[in-house]
């Protein structure tokens, strides 16, 4: 049975791993950059739904009730600062990232769910209390980001004003990611083992290695 599992499990992670080491090296490259730069939004929208299908595998029902209310809630909190610049600042989203609806990408909601979720899997590797679990979620988040801004930025996904990224965009996403965990604490979300641990450090591996050879 334990060996079933981790069959299950390495082919999902291979596919995440081969595709975003394929996206560091398309980003390297001058000439395949822009085509890269291009399948950004097919590419998070494909392994993010991969990740969720296999974890849906599992029977984590409550996964969906969770995802769906803190995609809209997330979605929402970036319409309204990207028209009032009240949450994480003053910025707007280039046209990388896809289509987008009140000036804001579809994708973006997604990813905040699935980044929240590996988080939350990591932080709960490391305390079982709830608030300590919601704590370490909001923390690892913010250093999520910090490795994101500087790469997001530098392939158009979203500009800040004046070029500078208030320290409110990380209380932002320290203050959403905290919250949602705790929610997700409520709903007992069982993700300790799940491959959005994996999808997170994967990805965040992503940008620290983007930012190196970007720079």
């Amino acid at each position: 049975m334990e060996r079933t599992e981790v069959i299950k499990l390495n082919k999902p992670l291979l596919f995440l791993i081969i595709m975003f080491s394929v996206g560091v090296i398309g980003h390297i490259i001058p000439n395949v950059k822009p085509l890269m730069i291009f399948l950004t939004p097919f590419t998070l929208l494909l392994t993010g739904s991969v990740t969720l299908y296999f974890s849906f595998q599992k029977g984590n029902t409550k996964l969906v009730v969770w995802g769906i209310i803190v995609y809209t809630i997330t979605f929402s909190l970036e319409v309204i600062g990207v028209k009032t610049g009240y949450i994480f600042g003053s910025y707007y989203y280039g046209d990388v990232l896809g289509l987008k609806l009140f000036y804001v990408p579809m994708i973006i909601g997604f990813n905040w769910v699935v980044i929240i979720l590996g988080a939350i899997g990591i932080a709960s590797r490391i305390h079982k209390s709830a608030f300590q679990i919601a704590l370490l979620t909001g923390t690892f988040a913010v250093l999520f980001d910090l490795m994101l801004e500087p790469v997001a930025i530098k392939l158009g996904y979203w500009t800040w004003d004046n070029g500078f990224i208030p320290l409110q965009n990380y209380y932002a996403w320290f203050g959403i990611a905290f919250f949602a965990s705790l929610f997700g604490s409520k709903l007992k979300l069982d993700l300790e083992d799940s491959l959005f641990i994996y999808y997170f450090l994967i990805q965040f591996t992503f940008f620290i290695l983007l930012s190196i050879f970007m720079s």
